[in-house]
């Protein structure tokens, strides 16, 4: 069996002592580069590391536990009963996977602008720039860099996520000033570059799709907008005709999604009329 090396990040000592036991301690208390938030972390392991062929690495933030409701151990026994796969997913907010066609949609609503710095930047890797328009379903839309993979998914992510951070750090006044730029996120700021990157392992299952990759079912995780959870049957279909749609590729799937998106949109803002 597959050695697991599951790490959870640290950047504080209140962060540390709020730790999973189960997952190995990845020490980012110097935090030099706070707005690269997790990549940092990440990208000094993967650089500094020599990983192992054939076993699996994943690297959770802080709030792993409070967004997912998940133990390492749950991870681990999902890992374990997966042994075949390349990445393992146990991303949260199934509303937002489920409602938008795809993270870089979804990364669009809530980050304005995303969308066109995502594009730009696989136009200045010579990547075809419609990955943006693929559809994604719950096997395939990841938040938080909440995965677990193999060696060569890391490598793949690594690399595309090194480019990305050259162009940001080379700033300017074009996509890497653009990437540099704060953006919303809750009730802070973050910029625009470290949700593109959070978005790079769905880039990858979406635009080269060999990787083996399978999810945990994200149905009972946190919901990222609360009131979508009234809406849990109507978001399992969205999900289901997408789903439906990369399986037969028949059109009239995806037609029907938007009609019921459509639906539910309508009936979200009547309900949130009749609150006020």
């Amino acid at each position: 069996m597959p050695t697991l090396h599951l790490h959870q990040i640290f950047y504080s000592e209140e962060t540390r002592d709020a730790l999973d036991p189960g997952f190995i301690p990845l020490d980012n208390l110097a935090n030099p580069r706070p707005d690269w938030r997790e990549y940092w972390p990440i990208r000094n392991y993967l650089l500094g590391e020599d990983l192992v062929e054939g076993d699996f690495y994943g690297f959770f933030s802080p709030r792993f536990g409070i967004k997912t409701s998940l133990s390492a151990q749950e991870v681990e026994e999902f890992v374990r009963a997966n042994p075949h796969a390349d990445v393992v997913g146990f991303s949260p907010y199934f509303d937002q996977m489920a409602y938008f066609l795809n993270p870089f949609e979804q990364g669009e609503k809530k980050h304005r602008g995303l969308l066109p710095v995502v594009r730009d930047f696989l136009a200045a890797i010579g990547w075809d720039t419609g990955a943006t328009e693929l559809v994604a379903d719950s096997r395939t839309a990841i938040f938080c860099n909440y995965f677990v993979a193999r060696p060569r998914f890391w490598r793949a992510w690594l690399e595309v996520n090194e480019r990305l951070f050259a162009i940001a750090e080379a700033g300017g006044d074009g996509l890497g000033g653009r990437m540099n730029v704060d953006t919303s996120y809750g009730g802070q700021r973050a910029p625009m570059k470290v949700f593109v990157m959070e978005r790079t392992v769905s880039l990858l299952l979406l635009a080269q799709p060999g990787w083996r990759s399978v999810a945990f079912n994200p149905f009972g995780l946190m919901y990222l907008h609360p009131g979508l959870a009234d809406y849990k049957p109507e978001l399992l279909m969205l999900d289901a005709l997408k789903t439906a749609y990369l399986l037969r590729g028949d059109g009239e799937f995806l037609d029907a999604f938007s009609r019921l998106r459509q639906l539910i949109r309508g009936a979200f803002e009547e309900a949130q009329k009749a609150r006020l």
